[in-house]
Parts: structure tokens; sequence; C-alpha cells
């Protein structure tokens, strides 16, 4: 239906001890003189050891924390300078170490090598923990640069947008998630959960890994993360082999050529340079991180803020305020209202937004068309480029 406008897609104080004087007569005391004598003593004695030990206590007790430093978290803290995402203004990058630490760095303990032959998302020793608590769902809508890829409802189906009249065509069975790079696309299967590339010039699936928690790929590589969050790990392109990077990961995100990961425990985001193997953080937690060919965006924690990643430490500049999520093709950052859900775009020129449609349960982009698939996931719709209007080129798709 053409020309629709897109409705859908928390002192002690120390006493002081007094000593009490007894007068004693020269003759020789009663017994019960005696007595009370005896239970003076003791009761001063008492006395003098407990000021002793509350000045002992008060002079070793434990020092009130610290308060919080300003900037700690960006995302949450409504106190934060606008213009510092996730980062405090001057702080130094710095490489990570310990658990988190990549094991190509030089910091921090190795992470353990995965067992050859085994894909990166591969479960620990000790069993397979059952697919349906461990594995997730991934993504039922997903770009690459050239191609439009859903799948259907009941996970039955995986098809391509043809281009041509609403018209797609099925290109795999069932299929948990679909995931993609510039050019290639991926799926997991419902069954194993393993992870397959499809080549589409010879309309042929390959197995290439055991299931992952998530995966992302830039132009040249794809990560999957393990099931257990354990590890990042990188396909070198060969049968089902896959090398490690990084340690705990709780999310990944990737640019045209870069990867990102935020940590499992501060969730701060780090940015790998492949090349030299290291990781480097570059800011505090946000909700969620998208990125085009050349910038990277994040939404803080509290959703009140989109920053762009300045390339320099874990320098960030504001873009624009309440946010609930952000989407990006190659060139292009959208993010859609906290308040409305209406989706905008962004014009990195002129540092503006433009209102371009309603609510939707996703959107995903190719290098030239933006799409959305409605709230109740009941038609995928694709942006014409004119203000507010869209038309709808399929029907369901799998929430």
């Amino acid at each position: 239906m053409a020309g629709n406008t897109f409705d859908g897609p928390a002192a002690a104080q120390t006493g002081h001890g007094g000593t009490q004087v007894n007068h004693f007569h020269a003759s020789r005391p009663t017994k019960r003189r005696r007595t009370v004598v005896v239970l003076s003593i003791v009761g001063a004695v008492a006395v003098l050891v407990g000021a002793v030990l509350a000045v002992r206590l008060a002079g070793t007790g434990s020092a009130a924390p610290a308060a919080s430093p300003n900037g700690l978290s960006l995302p949450s803290d409504l106190n934060l300078p606008s213009s510092s995402l996730p980062g405090s203004p001057g702080t130094a990058a710095v490489t990570p170490s310990g658990e988190v630490a990549s094991p190509l760095s030089a910091s921090g303990p190795a992470a353990p090598v995965p067992t050859s032959g085994r894909t990166a998302p591969s479960s620990p020793a000790g069993g397979v923990p059952p697919a349906a608590a461990a594995v997730p769902d991934g993504p039922t809508v997903a770009a690459t640069g050239a191609h439009l890829y859903r799948i259907t409802p009941g996970h039955t189906a995986v098809e391509e947008y043809t281009g041509k009249d609403g018209a797609w065509a099925k290109v795999r069975g069932a299929a948990s998630g679909i995931f993609t790079s510039a050019t290639t696309l991926y799926a997991t299967d419902p069954a194993s959960g393993d992870i397959e590339q499809y080549d589409r010039g010879r309309g042929t699936w390959t197995r290439i890994g055991n299931p992952g928690s998530g995966f992302a790929a830039t132009g040249d590589h794809l990560y999957g993360l393990s099931v257990d969050h354990h590890g990042v790990f990188e396909y070198t392109g060969a049968g089902d082999s896959w090398k490690q990077v990084r340690g705990a990961t709780d999310r990944i995100f990737t640019s045209a050529t870069t990867l990102y990961a935020t940590d499992p425990a501060s969730g701060d985001i780090e940015q790998y340079d492949r090349g030299r193997g290291t990781w480097t953080r570059i800011g505090y937690p946000g909700s969620g991180f998208a990125a085009t060919g050349d910038h990277l965006y994040g939404v803080s924690a509290n959703h009140f803020g989109v920053f762009e990643y300045t390339g320099a430490g874990d320098g960030w500049k504001q873009v624009r305020g309440a946010t609930d999520r952000v989407f990006t093709s190659r060139t292009t950052l959208y993010a859609t209202d906290l308040t409305t859900g209406d989706i905008e775009q962004y014009d990195r020129g002129r540092g503006t937004w433009t209102r371009i449609g309603g609510p939707g349960a996703t959107f995903a982009a190719t290098d030239d068309h933006l799409y959305g698939v409605s709230p109740d996931h009941s038609g995928v719709f694709e942006y014409t480029g004119a203000n507010g209007a869209w038309t709808e080129i399929g029907g369901p798709v799998a929430p």
C-alpha cells in the first residue's frame, strides 16, 4: 500500500568512664562493708576497661566511604555535563586488565583458548546448557549493504526482499536469528544454535560455528560472543575455526571497520585495535550503541541523551536529547523518541533532527533504504524519502 504514513514500526560516640572514690575507715570493716568495697572496686575496674576499649575502638574504626566522584556514570547521573557521554572530560583512555583484557593484549592474564576445531561460542567443559535457556533468538530483520532479509512468523523461513512489488524470495528454512555484514548474511539454526553463512551466488549455506549469545560483523570480520559470555571470538574464515580476541563481555557492536564490547562488570564500552590485539576503554555504560561507517553513537543509560564518540580518548559530544533506541545505515543515524516512539533522522552536517515516521518494532537499513517493522510485526515498510511517507512491502515478521 503505497504512500502510507508509517505509524507502526537506588559517630559512634565514645563513652566517658568515671572512677568512684571509696572512703575506708581505720577500724576493721565489717563483712558487709568488705563486700561493698570489693564490689565497688570491681565496678570501677569495669568502667575503666570499658573506657579504654571504647577509645581503642574509636581510634581503629573504619572510615566512612568516600563520596562517589562526579561523572561516575554519565548515563545514570543527571548532574553530569551533557558534553561527556560515558566519560569524564580529560580522562585518558586506558587498556583494561584482568578478566576483561584481550588474551592478545600484554595486560592481564590470557583468557582460555578455545578447543581446537570448535567455534568461538562453544560452551565450557561440563556440558552444553539447554539451548532454550542459553541461546537467545537473534534479530528477525537485518540488512546487508544491498539486501533486506526477514524471518517469517514461527521462525519457519528466511526471505530476501527482491525490491519489486513487495515480492520476497525464500533463501533458507527455519532460523532463530539473522545477522549481517556489509555483504554477507548469517543465520542461526533453531535446533542446534549453530551459526551458518550464506553464499548468495550459489544459494547455499555452510555451518561455520557453534552457538553464541550474539554475533556482529565489520566489513571484513565476523565476531561471536560465547553463550556463557566468557569470551569474544573472531571467525578466521576457514571451516569452523575461530580465535579468541577478548575475555568476559556483556555485548558486542561493530562499525564497518571496528569491533566494540561492553564490560560485564562495569558496563564500560571498549574499542578493539585489531592490528595490535589490544582493547581501550572509551566510555562509560550506555543503554545501546550503533555505528555508521564513520561514527559510533551511544544512548545514555538513563535514555536522556544520544552521544557521538569524538574518536579521542573517552571524549563524547551530545547530539540529541531523550531517546529510546538508535539505528544506523552506512551514512545515517536514526533515533526513536522516548515518549512517542516516532523515528527521526539526523542531519549531521546541520546538527538537526527530522521526524520521518511513527513507532516501529525495529528498523534496518541497506546503503540506500530504511525499512521498518510495524509494532505488531504485521508488516514491513520502506521509507520513501519523503517526510512521513512509507510503502508497505511485505507481510508479517517473526517477533
